[in-house]
């Protein structure tokens, strides 16, 4: 009697290490372990650095869609980040809607940005594209400084520090910690959708070669546009959350070009392009950032920016293809006999 093949089941389909495409025990676990961490409030004095990688995290996914997808690099996110956190924040403070609704037209106006800058630059190519994206996250930040009597100009604006569940002011880090874990998780999951839906492999084969694309039938400018305009709304909402959490927005650093080089950053160092990539290069850029500058910016000014760099020099130099790179060949090596 002929036996029967064995059914695959979903457990043997998931893989033990990060794979385009495919969800694996990996980040299962890792997600797990986030959720664990807040659930049972673990660390307390970390409680800061958590919620800054959480956040960092579900940025630089929202920076990947359009960087590590459609390849639009894009040194001006920050636009968007602070398009959301001062639309949500001003609602709030001038006409009292809720950030919990203002966060969403904090989304769509970034999104509409984001639509709009890539309709008009999407067509420029490598650093043309840099620049333009660089200059237009400049205008927003003089404008920020400049229009004063609806952003606070320079002054910047504060949000009251009286806990209100009702105006996402919230009473504890741990609460934080859920909430900027929520966001993270919200944007890789659209990054693992992008991975497997027909949209997604429009954003690569135009990242790859936008000529073949168009031949085989594809609107390249209508899906980098489409890209942009979803990784500013993603950025968008990080931005409000930031302003909810710190309670405080100062155009010098909300619109800044070191905040937008810090989204392109964590992709990198993780892995452009895929979902696990820019998680990793937050939980090991950020914390390493903030407990540097916590213990050595006051004892040796500047050197915890020498050890950062040489950190991020010897990541970039020995794992060009990022972290979930360097995951993905460990776990393909096959043992020499």
């Amino acid at each position: 009697m002929t036996a029967m093949p064995a059914r695959t089941t979903g457990f043997s389909r998931i893989s033990a290490m990060p794979r385009r495409g495919q969800i694996s025990w990996f980040e299962i676990m890792l997600f797990t372990g986030c959720v664990v961490w807040v659930a049972f409030g673990l660390v307390p004095a970390l409680q800061d650095v958590v919620v800054l990688s959480f956040l960092f995290a579900g940025l630089a996914l929202a920076w990947n869609i359009a960087g590590g997808c459609a390849g639009l690099i894009s040194f001006g996110h920050a636009a968007f980040f602070g398009i959301g956190a001062y639309t949500s924040t001003i609602l709030f403070q001038s006409y009292g809607l809720t950030p919990w609704l203002g966060i969403f037209v904090g989304a769509a106006a970034a999104a509409i940005a984001g639509a709009v800058l890539s309709l008009i630059c999407a067509r420029l190519k490598g650093p043309f594209f840099i620049l333009s994206s660089l200059a237009f996250a400049e205008v927003v930040r003089i404008i920020a400084l400049n229009w004063s009597s609806v952003t606070g100009g320079a002054e910047g604006l504060s949000i009251p520090p009286v806990p209100d569940l009702a105006n996402m002011v919230l009473g504890s880090k741990p609460a934080y910690e859920a909430l900027t874990l929520i966001y993270l998780i919200l944007a890789y999951a659209v990054m693992r959708w992008l991975e497997a839906s027909r949209f997604g492999f429009y954003l690569f084969a135009v990242r790859d070669n936008d000529e073949a694309a168009a031949a085989a039938g594809i609107n390249p400018l209508m899906v980098r546009s489409s890209a942009m305009a979803l990784s500013a709304a993603l950025t968008g909402v990080g931005g409000t959350l930031f302003a909810q959490y710190f309670l405080y927005l100062d155009p010098t650093y909300v619109i800044s070009p070191e905040l937008s080089f810090q989204f392109a950053l964590l992709p990198a160092v993780g892995g452009l392009g895929t979902a696990i990539g820019p998680i990793l290069g937050s939980f090991l850029i950020t914390p390493l950032s903030e407990l540097l500058r916590a213990n050595l910016g006051n004892a040796a000014a500047g050197l915890h920016l020498v050890i950062y760099s040489a950190g991020l020099i010897v990541v970039m130099l020995y794992f060009p293809t990022g972290v979930a790179g360097a995951l993905e060949k460990l776990k393909s090596r096959k043992p020499q006999p």
